[in-house]
């Protein structure tokens, strides 16, 4: 296969206007900005220092714990919910290594630096983004990985939190009773229905409901679908048309994997440089 450098730096794929709010916003007020931005995440300051990233993750890990539970929206913070003391990059850092940090680190963003100074973002995104580059040549089959577990419709919400977590995926494809493909979750529809259920819900019925929330009353329909001989890049413009993080990939009519941007990040990390 082919193998093409990738010469862009830090500078030239950043997102320079990008969501931020200080810690001691209201998560509330956070998600309000995540939706202005249509971002999954948001940088945190303290008197305009970065201290924390919070994400949709943050939000799908802790929402749904009994410590928070009986807490308003209006009343949990921002520094409850962020991871504390980000991985940063520099201007002139290449996008193989800033592929690279991020598989190491397990994360989905890296606030860019200059001079002490926030000066951007990148997120897996921008970093997918450039296996325009590589070459339509590499394969969907070379870079897809397999469903470690599928999720079904009548599963409870709960548990699709808990395989997200397990197996540190960020898309999962959802089969109905007789193993058709119908659908798909990410931790963002996860995220986002555990906040509206804390939104609606009234607290002293929370624990109890919170059980009877199924995959099939969140899940996104017409899950994007590629082909094993599909190329790469068409499985990102796939996601990009669906403004989601992955690809179900079918051979036959069955689901055989799936790509998802961290499959894409592992990429240009590998043959970025």
């Amino acid at each position: 296969m082919r193998s093409m450098a990738i010469t862009k730096k830090a500078r030239d794929i950043m997102q320079t206007d990008y969501p931020a709010v200080d810690k001691d916003e209201t998560l509330e007020h956070a998600v309000r900005v995540m939706k202005k931005y249509d971002s999954d995440r948001v940088l945190t300051f303290e008197d305009d220092k970065l201290v924390g990233i919070m994400t949709k993750k943050d939000i799908m890990v802790k929402l749904a714990t009994l410590r928070t539970r009986n807490v308003a929206l209006g009343r949990m913070h921002v520094s409850s919910f962020m991871t504390p003391d980000p991985k940063t990059v520099g201007l002139e850092t290449d996008a193989a290594t800033i592929a690279q940090v991020m598989v190491d680190e397990g994360i989905g963003s890296l606030p860019v630096v200059d001079d002490g100074k926030v000066a951007g973002l990148i997120t897996r995104w921008e970093v997918a983004n450039l296996v325009e580059e590589i070459g339509a040549d590499v394969k969907v089959v070379d870079v897809m990985v397999t469903v470690p577990e599928v999720l079904r419709t009548t599963n409870k919400v709960l548990h699709a939190r808990q395989l997200l977590l397990r197996y540190n995926v960020i898309f999962l494809p959802v089969l109905d009773e007789e193993g058709r493909l119908v659908g798909y979750l990410t931790v963002d529809e996860v995220a986002d229905a555990f906040l509206a259920f804390h939104d609606i819900v009234p607290e002293k019925f929370r624990k109890e409901r919170i059980e009877h929330l199924l995959v099939d009353d969140i899940m996104r329909l017409r899950p994007p679908t590629v082909s094993p001989d599909s190329s790469v890049v068409e499985a990102l413009e796939k996601m990009r048309l669906k403004k989601t993080k992955g690809v179900a990939v079918v051979h036959d009519g069955k689901l055989v994997g799936i790509v998802t941007l961290n499959e894409l990040v592992k990429l240009i990390a590998t043959r970025g440089s």
